[in-house]
């Protein structure tokens, strides 16, 4: 068998980025210094800015509605556009919205007053939630965009509910996707991120372990080059060539596994969210295999 690793390249990575802190301590105004931005304000923190974000020629989507807001994030995968930040703000809201989402559809399909009463829907209701959260998580790290994304801080607790500290209040392990997570903090009138993560070879950071934020830090920091590029749009799977797939697995037997490892290669839940590249690799495999079936048939 012919190995298929590689030695590793050198790439510009886009700038991904999780932030969190207390109340009040300036998340929002901290993440719209970044220009051209598109801001997905889930609690109207942004309606306080608005001459700040059209002086940095940004834009603002308000949406409570997970569906909108995944369709927004899936235009600027796959269109042409001359915005080069997305931030979420914060992702605490946006989580409970895909809760509350899955919440009424359980509900409304309960098997009994009392489950639906205490919203107790088991496993399947939490891998609905954790599918559709990681599919939009998914779609950010395939972005051309720098991605900021905020979130609300919560106390954490130990044994004997001690606290031991504070973190994100999102998803557990929601830090684990981004190359850099920074908590924010007020001090001495300067509002100062703590850098909490940091992906990058040994003893190459490019953050301090404090900073006083600003977007100037950032170019410094990060490189002007990257964090300025334009977005370059990812041409997804087309309708058309997801019923293609649907209507060959009809025809050629291929194992629910091998289904499975196509998808986990894309790192997608479905046909629809693969690259039109990958989802176009499918389709040339099966059609090859289905030829070769006719052939052997004939014979």
């Amino acid at each position: 068998m012919t190995l298929k690793a590689k030695k590793p390249e050198a790439i510009e990575k886009r700038l991904k980025l999780f932030m969190y802190g207390p109340a009040g301590v300036g998340k929002t105004t901290a993440a719209i210094q970044f220009p051209s931005a598109v801001i997905i304000d889930m609690e109207k923190g942004a309606e306080n800015y608005t001459q700040t974000i059209s002086k940095s020629g940004s834009v603002i989507l308000q949406s409570v509605n997970p569906d909108e807001v995944k369709d927004e994030i899936k235009n600027l995968l796959t269109e042409k556009h001359p915005y080069k930040t997305l931030i979420i703000d914060p992702v605490t809201s946006l989580y409970n919205a895909i809760q509350e989402k899955w919440g009424r559809i359980f509900e409304k399909h309960a098997t009994s007053e009392k489950q639906a009463e205490l919203q107790d829907f088991g496993m399947r209701y939490w891998g609905r939630i954790k599918s559709e959260y990681k599919a939009i998580q998914r779609m950010l790290m395939a972005l051309d965009m720098n991605i900021i994304v905020l979130s609300h801080q919560k106390d954490v607790y130990g044994p004997g509910m001690q606290k031991i500290g504070v973190g994100a209040d999102t998803m557990k392990g929601d830090e684990y996707f981004f190359d850099y997570v920074f908590q924010l903090e007020n001090k001495d009138g300067k509002r100062i991120a703590k850098t909490v993560k940091e992906r990058a070879e040994i003893g190459k950071n490019k953050f301090p372990p404090e900073f006083e934020w600003s977007y100037e830090a950032f170019k410094k920091f990060y490189g002007a080059t990257v964090i300025e590029k334009a977005s370059t749009p990812v041409s997804m799977a087309t309708k058309e060539q997801v019923a293609k797939v649907k209507e060959m697995l009809e025809i050629v037997k291929v194992e629910e596994s091998e289904i499975n490892k196509w998808l986990t290669k894309a790192d997608a839940d479905s046909f629809d969210e693969m690259t039109a590249e990958t989802i176009g690799k499918i389709i040339e495999y099966l059609e090859k295999k289905a030829k070769s079936v006719t052939t052997s048939k004939a014979a």
